[in-house]
């Protein structure tokens, strides 16, 4: 950062030899302590004891190495004989240097600055191809053709109207705050802010950028990013309840491919059933029959359990020629079904969505049958018998999977003496499968909608729902941005995942009496931390707000920066756990190590910052979730295996929430 030190002279008149004793002093107090591969970027200034006088630029920023101690006293001593006589006639409060710290030692060409004891001229900046000037003195930009008081917002102004050429300047100056608002006036319109931070540091506001200047030089440029905030989304009014639920069940044909054969759905009032071996035929009566249950002009959603994994395959082949087909991939991976069944008119076409239940509640259906308390759960089915027109005796229990000998014992009893035929069988567990799922995400649509008037049909994946829940009841407006581009990248590049030892256990102490070695095993304990994201996003600072790209160190002008840093990055010689990790392209692909070195990336140990993505704090990101937990807690124990069922999947919706598109800094999370 800016760093000062400031000596109190007690109102001696400047001289060399005092000079001379105060240039020690700082470079014993201050340059001593950092010599080792740094310069300095040093200016002196003095304040006169008569503050109608104010003070006085010595030496203006220059860069330095430990070892130009005697080059700089030269240099101030000899600026001292040039300058007017009232640095040596009037008293001096306080001689002030003003220093930055740098990696590095500066050049030869830099030091050469050093014999240059001319007035510093004007220094001007480029904006745009314009050459604009750095001051806080109105005179200093031209030819003051009006100097005159006015009134704004209630607060006198000094307003300069200054010539400089063709260009002409409004300058507007608040000397309260040290604040200047400055216009270039006629065809050309620009306007800007700057704002005297102390003595050595001018702010300039212009345009989206922020330029921080120190005696003329730019130390730090800020530039506001394009970005647009997520939007606070609406409650909803009303509770979906129209859906279908659908499950395909398969056998194996003697190579081990599946086939299906027995497609069901459920809208909560109807079956719907078709049964063959004839692929073509068997989508075919299916899709007859679904048609009449679809209004034109009207979208209908489809669930199954495992769409991305299973049933989506089956249907993506077979539904190609009804209609315009818009599969949603996501990282190879089948999100969604998009079937637009055309009919004479728009208002005519029929859509259909298939979605994945699983992506919504990732547990088996067997599971949620458990924690959703089902009358009917889901029942059992020998999967490994494939004659689709068996009719017998119970098959036997190796055909059977997902069951134990004792629930196979209760249905040789429940059919001894009765026919068990694979067709009814089948279209009976299908049927249940179907139901038991519709009963399901009614339930979860229910819980989800009481609580927070959101309708879980409207989202495609569990994280989505968090991140729609998020948006309708606990984002503050303006506060999250999709960040997209080079800022996206290298924030997502410094995200290596968590750092991982492996270790091979064993419970053996070797002991050693009288010569004979013994083997003692003790008990060993494991311990397993959960929810680290969610509570670490739950109790500490996140980054959000609109991104901020910067170039120079900001630390020098903000020490308490917060954001994503981009740095040049130096380890200590030795480390044996080195920290930071980085992802390292190898001949056998990427690969993700904690090394040692230097190396430019995300943030390390010994750094030189490049760049940064500036972004605010999130304020107390805790409280947000707190109704959720509480309703928890209240829950009775008939109630808790549903809710923390869907207590758990909003936790884990709410810690996944990132993906390739929209980076979401999700504050609102639960400690597990």
């Amino acid at each position: 950062m800016i760093q000062l030190k400031s000596y109190n002279l007690n109102n001696l008149i400047l001289s060399n030899e005092i000079l001379n004793t105060y240039i020690n002093n700082f470079w014993s107090e201050i340059f001593k302590n950092i010599k080792d591969n740094k310069h300095l970027l040093l200016m002196t200034k003095v304040y006169f004891s008569d503050e109608t006088v104010g003070y006085r630029t010595l030496g203006h920023l220059r860069k330095v190495n430990f070892n130009d101690r005697e080059l700089f006293i030269d240099y101030l001593s000899q600026r001292l004989t040039i300058l007017n006589d009232s640095y040596v006639t009037l008293p001096i409060s306080d001689i002030t240097f003003s220093y930055i710290v740098r990696d590095g030692i500066c050049t030869d060409d830099d030091r050469a600055l050093l014999h240059n004891l001319n007035n510093k001229d004007l220094s001007f900046h480029n904006f745009n191809n314009l050459k604009l000037p750095i001051s806080m003195n109105p005179s200093e930009y031209g030819e003051i053709r009006s100097n005159s008081y006015v009134q704004i917002n209630g607060e006198s102004i000094q307003r300069f109207i200054v010539k400089n050429g063709n260009r002409w300047y409004e300058i507007d100056v608040n000397s309260n705050t040290n604040v200047n608002k400055v216009s270039i006036t006629g065809n050309m319109s620009l306007n800007w802010t700057d704002t005297l931070i102390n003595d050595s540091i001018i702010m300039r506001d212009i345009k989206k950028s922020t330029i921080y200047f120190m005696d003329g030089e730019i130390v730090l440029r800020k530039q506001i990013l394009s970005a647009k905030a997520f939007k606070v989304l609406r409650q909803e009014n009303k509770l979906i309840t129209d859906f279908f639920t659908i499950d395909i069940e398969t056998i194996r044909d003697n190579l081990g491919k599946l086939i299906p054969y027995l497609i069901c759905a459920y809208n909560g009032k109807n079956y719907i059933t078709s049964y063959t071996q004839d692929q073509t035929l068997l989508f075919k009566n299916f899709f007859n029959q679904l048609l009449t249950h679809i209004k034109s002009g009207t979208t209908t959603l489809i669930y199954a359990h495992n769409l991305s994994g299973f049933d989506g395959i089956f249907l993506l082949k077979q539904i190609l020629n009804l209609g315009k087909v818009e599969p949603l991939i996501f990282q190879g991976k089948l999100i969604s079904i998009k079937l637009v069944i055309l009919g004479n008119t728009k208002s005519e076409n029929k859509t259909i969505i298939f979605k994945d239940s699983y992506l919504l509640l990732p547990h088996s259906l067997r599971k949620l049958c458990e924690a959703f308390n089902i009358t009917i759960p889901k029942g059992f089915f020998p999967f490994k018998l494939t004659n689709i027109f068996y009719n017998g005796i119970l098959p036997k229990f190796e055909y059977w999977t997902g069951i134990s000998l004792s629930e196979y014992e209760l249905l040789v009893k429940e059919y001894l003496g009765i026919t068990w035929n694979f067709k009814d069988q089948a279209i009976k567990y299908c049927k249940l499968d179907c139901s038991s799922l519709h009963e399901i995400l009614i339930q979860f649509n229910q819980l989800i909608f009481n609580h927070f008037k959101i309708n879980i049909h409207k989202t495609l994946t569990l994280p989505q729902l968090a991140m729609k829940i998020y948006k309708t009841h606990f984002m503050p407006k303006d506060t999250i941005y999709q960040i997209l581009g080079k800022p996206e990248y290298f924030i997502r590049e410094s995200y290596t995942g968590g750092a991982v030892d492996v270790y091979i256990p064993h419970n053996r102490v070797t002991t050693t009496i009288i010569g004979n070695i013994k083997s003692k095993f003790i008990k060993l304990f494991a311990y397993d931390v959960n929810s680290l994201y969610p509570s670490v996003m739950a109790n500490n600072p996140m980054p959000i707000g609109r991104p901020i790209a910067f170039i120079g160190d900001i630390r020098q002008i903000e020490p308490n920066a917060y954001g994503f840093f981009y740095c040049k990055i130096t380890s200590p010689t030795y480390l044996e756990h080195p920290l930071i990790q980085r992802r390292i392209k190898t001949s056998d692909g990427m690969r993700t190590i904690a090394g040692l070195g230097q190396w430019t990336g995300g943030l390390g140990l010994k750094l030189f910052f490049i760049s940064e993505f500036l972004i605010d704090i999130a304020p107390d990101p805790i409280s947000s979730i707190n109704p959720i937990v509480n309703t928890m807690k209240n829950k009775s124990a008939t109630e808790k295996p549903k809710t923390l069922t869907w207590y758990n999947v909003t936790a884990k919706g709410y810690s996944n929430s990132t993906s390739k598109s929209k980076i979401k800094n999700n504050r609102a999370t639960m400690k597990k």
